[in-house]
């Protein structure tokens, strides 16, 4: 099996690296040191996917039970940059009864949603909210709401690595992963073998970029983002 397409642990990587570098006998760098440098790696990667080819990412979460009343509901735990690809609502096992839940634009819209629409059977809309005591939530329109099940389709963090058992999960690109890692071990000792360890790392950006790049997302990819993060900043809606 191809190294490039190998699942590796947090161990597996942590080991490979202190081989490859000698450091069996060493003090100045130590284990956690090491495993915060490869997660660094699993972060710049992270940005790489993100920007060329985020369907990477895709996933749908488990479904959410709400019943009538429930008007809030929270964001996926690893949920990328509040970024969501769709929001279905279904009567249970009735699919048939169910529809996308769109984002609304208009605030005044959804408060007149909550306040004239008490139906049992009303099309749900949402729009992000974030108060000071609950934080980042979904916030469902009308408050009356219905009984169903609510699938969330989004794009997720990647995978940081915090046990020696946790494995990777961008497995295409570990070899990028550990070179940064090595990178950042050989700058911190001012090791001489830092400016060839960078040169290898931006070949293997390379390869992860023209990886991403021939990655040929179907025909409909339009997302569905939140871009509240940026309407707080600049004042309005990011069409």
């Amino acid at each position: 099996i191809s190294e490039a397409i190998m699942s590796f642990t947090l161990k597996q990587l942590r080991d490979r690296i202190i081989n490859d570098l000698d450091l069996q006998e060493e003090t100045w760098v130590i284990n956690s040191e090491i495993d915060e440098f490869i997660n660094d790696g699993i972060e710049e990667a992270e940005s790489e996917i993100h920007t060329i080819y985020e369907d990477y990412f895709l996933v749908e979460n488990p479904a959410i039970t709400i019943t009538a009343g429930d008007n809030t509901i929270d964001y996926p735990a690893d949920i990328y940059a509040n970024k969501i690809r769709k929001i279905v609502f279904s009567e249970g096992s009735n699919t048939g009864a169910s529809h996308t839940i769109r984002r609304i634009k208009d605030l005044a819209d959804a408060k007149h949603l909550d306040i004239f629409d008490t139906s049992d059977n009303s099309r749900l809309w949402w729009s992000p909210i974030n108060d000071a005591v609950n934080g980042r939530k979904i916030r469902l329109f009308p408050a009356a709401g219905r009984n169903g099940l609510v699938h969330i389709f989004y794009l997720r963090n990647a995978k940081r690595l915090a046990l020696d058992t946790d494995v990777l999960d961008i497995d295409e690109f570990q070899r990028f992963v550990r070179q940064v890692a090595m990178t950042k071990i050989l700058l911190k000792d001012g090791d001489v073998r830092a400016e060839d360890s960078v040169a290898l790392q931006e070949k293997y950006r390379k390869q992860l970029q023209t990886t991403l790049m021939t990655m040929a997302p179907d025909d409909d990819n339009e997302i569905e983002s939140d871009y509240s993060h940026y309407d707080d900043s600049y004042g309005g809606e990011i069409s």
